[in-house]
C-alpha cells in the first residue's frame, strides 16, 4: 500500500497507543483522503490514508461520524500464525542457530502463557483469562460477513491487486509493482502463508494447534468462504468503474459500426460467442452454408494457416493474451477471415481497425437455461479447457449456491465488470452496448435469427437446406441433461442471482421484435 500505492499509513501495535489516539481524535485532525490531491500540503506530515491495528475494537473506536471506516482482515490459517509466533519469538530466534525442533513448537501452543483463539477473542472482545465459547464464535462470525472486506494471506494477488484496487479504487503508482512485491515477499519469507516450515499440514502436531485454536480454525474456515462470495460481490469504488467505462468506449466505440451505419464492403462481421448459446451451430452454418471463413483455433498453436477443409483461419481470439497477438499482426487488415468469433465481446472488439471496422452481432439464451447447460456441459467436456471433472459431485442447485458463483455474466461482459459487484449502472451500459452495437438474435428462434442476420449482412445459403439441416436435423454440440423445472427452487435460485442478466435478455427480447418488425421488414433490406 505504501511502497506500490504512494499511500502513508499510521499503525498502532498496542490498546495503550489506541486510546491516546483517541483521546487526540487523530482521525478527524490527520486523515486525508486516498483521492484527494492536496495531501502533501497537509498536517506538516502528520497525516495519513489508512490505520492498521491487530485491536480491532479499539481501532474502530477511533472511527468517527465524520470518518466512518471500511475494515480490511488479513487472515491466514491459525497454525500458520501460531508457528509464525512462535518463530518471531526472541526465546526462539536464539535456537536458530542450533535448530529449531517441532516439541519447542508444540510446547508454546500448549503453555498456559498462550494465546489461543487470537481472531475470536479480538471480534467477541473476550477477556484472555476468560474461555472462548459458541456464543463468541457467532458473534464473531456476524462481525466477520458484515463488517470487512477478508483479505488472504495465502492468496496475496488476488488479495492486493484485485480486490484492494476494486474496492478503494487505488491505482499502483508505477504498474507491476504489487506483482513484484508480493514475488519478492513469498520467495523471502522462510515460513510463507498457507504452508508451514515446522507443521505438517494435517499432521499429528497441525491437528492439535488447530484443536487449541479451534474456535479461530472455524472463523478462517467461514472467512474463505466469505472471500471467496466477495470475489464478485464486492461493491467497485467510483474511480474505479470510471476507468472501466472508459475502456468500455474506446473499444465498442471506437472499433465497432453502430448497428444503423451504412454498410461498408471493408466492415468485418463479429461474433460474440456467449457460450451454449447456440454458438457452435452458428459458426458451422456460417461456415458450411454460406462458404464463410471464421476464426477460430482448432489446432493448437494459434497460426495464420487456414483449414480449407472446415473453412477456419487457425487462429486464437478466446483469451485477452491471444487478443492483444492478434492486434500485433494487424489481423484485421490482412484480409484472412470472413467473420471472427470470439467470446470476449470487449476484448474481442478491439482487433478491428480504422480500416477494417467491426459489425457485431450475438444469439442469446435465457440464462436459468443457460446456466444449466453450461454447468452440464462443462462436467463432461475433457476436451474444454473450462472442463470441471469435480462437478460431478455437486447437484446445479449446489453449483449456483457455491461461494465466488460467477453471476450476470453477459453483463460482465459487455461492461468490464469482470470481479466484483454489478449494479444498475452495469446493466444500462450493457444494455447501451447491445442496442447501438449488436444484431441480436435468439436461440429459441433460430429461423427468424438467420433471416435477419442474411438481410444484415447480405448473405446467402450456396446450398438450399443447408441452412435448415444444420438448425434442425443436426444441430451441433447437443448436450442431453435434465431440464430444469421453471418456476422451481433452482430455477429461481438462477433467475435471482443472475438478475441484471434476466434484465438483459428481457431487453433483448425486445430489440429482437422490434427489428424484426421494424428493421428486418421482409420486404426491407439494409443499405
Amino acid at each position: 500500500m505504501t511502497q506500490c500505492y504512494g499511500l502513508v499509513g499510521k499503525s498502532y501495535d498496542t490498546v495503550e497507543q489506541l486510546e491516546r489516539a483517541r483521546a487526540s481524535n487523530v482521525v478527524d485532525n490527520y486523515f486525508a483522503s486516498s483521492h484527494g490531491d492536496d495531501y502533501e500540503s497537509l498536517h506538516f506530515g502528520k497525516g495519513f490514508h489508512f490505520l492498521s491495528t491487530p485491536h480491532y475494537r479499539e481501532g474502530a473506536g477511533l472511527l468517527t461520524r465524520r470518518h466512518r471506516g471500511r475494515v480490511i482482515f488479513m487472515m491466514d490459517h491459525p497454525c500458520v500464525v501460531a508457528e509464525k509466533e512462535y518463530l518471531s519469538r526472541p526465546a526462539t530466534k536464539k535456537k536458530f542457530r542450533s535448530g529449531i525442533s517441532m516439541r519447542g513448537l508444540v510446547e508454546h501452543v500448549n503453555g498456559t502463557d498462550y494465546y489461543d483463539n487470537r481472531m475470536t477473542r479480538m471480534l467477541a472482545q473476550v477477556p484472555r483469562d476468560a474461555e472462548v465459547t459458541e456464543e463468541h464464535y457467532r458473534n464473531a462470525r456476524m462481525i466477520l460477513e458484515n463488517k470487512f472486506l477478508i483479505g488472504m494471506a495465502s492468496d496475496l494477488t488476488e488479495t492486493v491487486i484485485r480486490r484492494l484496487g476494486l474496492y478503494f479504487g487505488w491505482k499502483e503508482e508505477r504498474k507491476g509493482c504489487a506483482k513484484e512485491l508480493i514475488a519478492a515477499t513469498t520467495t523471502s519469507t522462510t515460513t510463507t502463508s498457507g504452508s508451514s516450515a515446522l507443521l505438517e499440514e494435517k499432521g499429528h502436531e497441525w491437528r492439535f494447534v488447530r484443536a487449541r485454536n479451534h474456535f479461530d480454525s472455524k472463523l478462517y474456515a467461514r472467512g474463505q468462504a466469505v472471500f471467496g462470495n466477495q470475489k464478485m460481490n464486492v461493491p467497485v469504488h467510483e474511480s474505479a468503474r470510471k476507468d472501466d467505462v472508459e475502456v468500455v468506449e474506446r473499444a465498442y466505440f471506437g472499433h465497432l459500426r453502430n448497428v444503423r451505419d451504412a454498410r461498408d464492403d471493408s466492415d468485418i462481421p463479429f461474433f460474440w460467442h456467449i457460450p451454449k448459446a447456440s454458438g457452435t451451430t452458428v459458426k458451422e452454418t456460417l461456415s458450411q452454408c454460406y462458404g464463410l471463413v471464421r476464426t477460430e483455433m482448432i489446432k493448437p498453436p494459434s497460426s495464420l494457416e487456414i483449414i480449407h477443409k472446415s473453412l477456419v483461419l487457425n487462429v486464437d481470439l478466446s483469451t485477452p493474451t491471444s487478443v492483444i497477438e492478434a492486434k500485433r499482426m494487424q489481423l484485421a487488415n490482412r484480409g484472412l477471415a470472413d467473420v471472427f468469433v470470439s467470446q470476449l465481446s470487449l476484448e474481442g472488439s478491439t482487433v478491428f481497425t480504422n480500416k477494417h471496422m467491426g459489425r457485431a452481432f450475438t444469439i442469446m439464451r435465457h440464462p436459468a437455461r443457460l446456466a444449466a447447460s453450461l454447468f452440464y456441459y462443462r462436467r463432461i467436456a475433457t476436451w474444454e479447457p473450462t472442463y470441471r471433472p469435480e462437478y460431478m459431485d455437486m447437484t446445479l442447485g449446489e453449483y449456483v449456491d457455491k461461494e465466488g458463483y460467477y453471476d450476470n455474466w453477459m453483463v460482465r461482459m459487455l461492461s468490464n465488470a469482470k470481479l466484483g459487484g454489478v449494479n444498475e449502472s452495469h446493466l444500462e451500459l450493457a444494455k447501451k452496448i447491445l442496442r447501438e452495437k449488436f444484431i441480436v438474435g435468439m436461440s429459441d428462434q433460430m429461423d427468424e435469427t438467420f433471416r435477419q442476420l442474411e438481410m444484415y449482412y447480405g448473405w446467402s445459403e450456396e446450398k438450399a437446406g443447408c441452412i435448415e439441416f444444420h438448425l434442425h436435423s443436426a444441430p451441433s454440440n447437443k448436450n442431453k441433461y435434465p431440464e430444469v423445472d421453471q418456476g422451481g427452487q433452482v430455477w429461481n435460485a438462477i433467475t435471482t442471482k443472475n438478475k441484471y442478466d434476466m434484465a438483459l435478455y428481457y431487453y433483448a427480447l425486445e430489440l429482437f421484435g422490434n427489428r424484426s418488425e421494424k428493421m428486418f421488414r421482409k420486404e426491407k433490406a439494409i443499405a
